[in-house]
């Protein structure tokens, strides 16, 4: 019989290892000498062998069906053992590259605290380099104010060509504040137009005047308010820089001055709290004090 094997010895019963089923023994039915041996088997012992028989059938049915069971379970577990492994694997991969992660990570916060380091000595090195410039700022600008402390500026004095600037201020010192020895008793170093002429300027240049001594500019600077009724004004010359600052608190200057109360005081005494403020270095000196009281006198 092809591809089926039968158990007789030991007590089996015939059944097929595929399906557990019984299987007749033909080859005991053929055989004569074991046919006068059934003979003299009853009825009786034949059915209790058969029945017994049948029995053992069922049970290595179960048996096989439960190693079937058993099969596909082992099946089941080398397939989740494969799983546990791939699994294992990952875990490993990921924790190396957690642990590659966390080394750069050191490095990082190791190269961040050499970076704060070099900030705060750039930061403190910032710093002083500001401090120097603003006290080389206010040491220029002192320069400048002391190198103008002997001009006055001309407004609004009509333009010509080719004018000598000089004869032009003596002349109106002549005639305008009555100084008829102006030439003789006042010298002036050099006078000339503030900025480039350009054509079609509707706004007339001022005329910068520097006097050898200071008296002189003081004299001819009380005289201005002979001027009073012209469109000619004569003011002192302060750097750009001071201009600025003034320039914000004319206005307010001008307001408290109409009032003629006390306010006008207290806003002289800010003033000048507020330009010491900006100018530290020039505000030592009692120069600068006096040129920021005059800009509030001659407005």
């Amino acid at each position: 019989m092809t591809a089926m094997k039968l158990y007789y010895s030991c007590g089996f019963v015939p059944i097929c290892i595929h399906c557990g089923k019984y299987v007749p023994n033909k080859s005991v039915q053929n055989s004569p000498n074991k046919a006068k041996k059934s003979d003299n088997v009853t009825p009786k012992a034949m059915k209790e062998t058969k029945v017994e028989s049948i029995d053992e059938v069922s049970k290595i049915g179960k048996l096989y069906k439960m190693m079937q069971t058993v099969l596909v379970k082992l099946e089941t577990l080398d397939l989740i053992n494969e799983r546990i492994l791939s699994v294992e694997q990952n875990v490993k991969s990921l924790t190396e590259s957690i642990e590659f992660a966390h080394g750069e990570i050191s490095d990082l916060k190791e190269e961040m605290v050499k970076r704060e380091e070099t900030e705060g000595e750039n930061y403190s090195q910032i710093k002083e380099l500001e401090d120097w410039n603003r006290r080389l700022q206010d040491s220029v600008v002192d320069l400048k104010a002391r190198s103008m402390r002997d001009n006055l500026l001309f407004h609004n004095i009509d333009e010509a060509e080719e004018e000598d600037c000089t004869e032009v201020i003596y002349s109106l010192l002549e005639e305008k504040l009555d100084m008829p020895e102006a030439r003789s008793s006042i010298k002036i170093d050099r006078a000339h137009r503030v900025g480039r002429k350009r054509d079609g300027r509707r706004k007339l240049r001022a005329i910068v005047a520097k006097f050898y001594f200071f008296p002189d500019r003081e004299k001819i600077r009380f005289n201005a308010k002979k001027l009073r009724g012209t469109k000619i004004g004569i003011s002192e010359q302060f750097p750009e820089e001071t201009e600025k600052v003034c320039q914000t608190l004319y206005p307010e200057m001008r307001r408290a001055k109409a009032t003629q109360s006390r306010e006008c005081v207290w806003f002289v005494i800010n003033f000048i709290l507020t330009m010491w403020s900006l100018f530290p270095i020039i505000t030592k000196g009692n120069i600068t004090q006096l040129y920021l009281v005059r800009i509030l006198l001659s407005n």
